[in-house]
């Protein structure tokens, strides 16, 4: 990654490399969480993360920085839903038995400390306020690379990375993307 696109800012917030004692996030379906239980898989352990540096964090793993921005605000929102779905929700646990709701792999979102973009991050910025629900709750918003990737599991609960570019670059905005990804949503 170009150096010098890094937001320096949102590189990397750890709040606890500690075993965290408390499971439950401070979110609910109205209200963002404030952090995000992370499995690093590879150092072995469960950081708890300010969530929307999560967010920043994981985006350019998941979507090109050089998409239009409209793409990459609709990956934003698909990445904070599915992190605060999980945060939410999850009842997950390490092998050593300490809960968290995410892997920082494919398993669930890559996440990579440092790798915050000035573009990617001003999508998050942009969308920050707006949340993804289907009948009130939090969507679980999932997502892959291409439409032949995604097959069928394109039904309404699955958005295509390449095929918001595609929208994006015919002049969609990143809620219509949304919506014609992920059925039943309202934007709020």
């Amino acid at each position: 990654m170009n150096a010098g696109l890094k937001n320096q800012n949102a590189s990397h917030q750890l709040l606890s490399s500690t075993p965290p004692s408390q499971c439950k996030t401070d979110g609910t379906n109205s209200k963002l969480p404030t952090s995000i239980l992370v499995y690093r898989v590879s150092a072995g352990r469960v950081d708890r993360v300010d969530f929307r540096t999560y967010v920043k964090n994981v985006l350019p793993n998941e979507w090109k920085a050089g998409w239009p921005q409209e793409s990459l605000k609709a990956g934003a929102m698909a990445v904070k839903s599915y992190g605060w779905y999980w945060a939410l929700h999850s009842t997950r646990r390490t092998s050593w038995n300490q809960c968290f709701d995410v892997y920082d792999t494919t398993s669930s979102q890559v996440y990579k400390p440092g790798s915050a973009q000035q573009r990617t991050s001003a999508a998050v910025d942009a969308t920050w306020g707006t949340r993804m629900t289907r009948d009130g709750k939090i969507l679980h918003a999932q997502y892959c690379s291409t439409t032949t990737a995604c097959g069928a599991w394109v039904d309404g609960n699955w958005m295509s990375q390449y095929g918001s570019r595609d929208k994006a670059n015919a002049g969609w905005t990143y809620a219509r993307i949304l919506k014609a990804y992920y059925r039943g949503i309202a934007l709020s």
